[in-house]
């Protein structure tokens, strides 16, 4: 069991490197930011027009947006529409702006996620146990006879579902009229 000394001691250490993350995480994204811009030149210089417009829209961030919005006389309302707009487009959260730096982010995510799942399967042993059951083998009991080459498909008749005669009463309560389909 730790002392109260250690404790405190290893409470410093972490006081003193919980600065440098959200330095590194500003870092990152002005990283991508330029990426998005180089992107962005190289696609205009190859003649990729559309996508070198949705790389450089990639390259502004939305406190831009807010900012520009507001000088161009938006409610702060609407300058904070703006600067979500920016934002979802700038991560291409709806799927339709696949710009530099939302790869750019999927892959850092991809990565980092990987990473912590290693760093898990470490330290709590996960997968240790994989190839111990070598010589085991399996057998498949059953196997799948149907390999859909028995006959072909044949669409349903769609005649064979219709009704030959449909009985409605129309109007009054003396006659009824048939109607044949």
């Amino acid at each position: 069991m730790k002392t109260f000394k250690q404790f405190n001691e290893e409470a410093r250490q972490l006081d003193e490197i919980a600065p440098i993350i959200p330095a590194a995480l500003a870092l990152g994204g002005k990283l991508l930011t330029a990426y998005s811009a180089v992107s962005a030149a190289n696609n205009l210089r190859k003649g990729k027009f559309k996508q070198a417009g949705l790389d450089a829209l990639g390259a502004i961030p939305g406190g831009r947006a807010f900012k520009l919005a507001k000088g161009l006389g938006a409610t702060k309302n609407l300058a904070r529409g703006a600067s979500a707009l920016q934002s979802a487009n700038r991560l291409n959260l709806t799927g339709l702006t696949p710009n530099a730096y939302a790869k750019g982010v999927d892959k850092a995510f991809d990565v980092g996620t990987k990473g912590v799942t290693k760093a898990g399967e470490a330290l709590l042993g996960k997968g240790k146990n994989k190839n111990k059951n070598k010589n085991n083998t399996t057998t498949n009991i059953a196997t799948n006879t149907n390999t859909g080459k028995d006959k072909p498909y044949t669409p349903p008749d769609p005649n064979k579902f219709k009704d030959k005669v449909i009985a409605n009463r129309l109007g009054s309560r003396k006659g009824s009229k048939k109607i044949t389909v």
